[in-house]
């Protein structure tokens, strides 16, 4: 973590997994509600140079970089298809903290420069109660066809 007085950032290292098989490619639009409005957003490739910056940014090693307030979600095919499900089965009506909660991953630095990761059921299974547990370390863990979505604007008392 580099920190300053005035600036604090924090580079949140990425490890890439070969998925057995990949689900195929989905888009932002196939997101529900605001996951479909990112900051910033990167489909992943095989190999970085197959990344898509889809918005925001160029690669994703900007996406990852995170100041306070930001957070960042990884959404494979299948998590953005319950998502939906669960976003048609609320009348369109979903809570984003509901929709948040379908991510494989949730990563956030609060205003402290705290590295949280946040723990949650899924909306469908109940309460979703989002917990924020602050970490010294957290690998985000990526998929070939993920989307990783950036929030730069996150509040973590919901």
């Amino acid at each position: 973590m580099a920190a300053s007085k005035s600036k604090i950032e924090v580079i949140v290292p990425v490890e890439r997994q070969k998925a057995a098989q990949a689900a195929g490619n989905f888009e932002l639009t196939d997101l529900p509600g605001r996951l479909q409005e990112p900051d910033a957003a990167v489909r992943l490739g095989k190999l970085p140079k197959g990344d898509k910056a889809l918005k925001g940014v160029r690669a994703l090693t900007s996406l990852v970089k995170l100041t306070p307030g930001m957070a960042i979600a990884n959404y494979g095919k299948s998590e953005a298809k319950w998502a939906t499900t669960y976003q048609k089965r609320k009348a369109g009506k979903a809570e984003f903290h509901e929709l948040l909660s379908y991510a494989r991953q949730i990563v956030g630095l609060n205003e402290d420069g705290t590295l949280l990761i946040c723990l949650m059921g899924h909306a469908g299974q109940g309460p979703c109660i989002p917990l924020w547990v602050p970490r010294d370390e957290v690998i985000l863990t990526v998929q070939p066809n993920d989307i990783v979505l950036r929030f730069d604007e996150m509040s973590f008392a919901w």
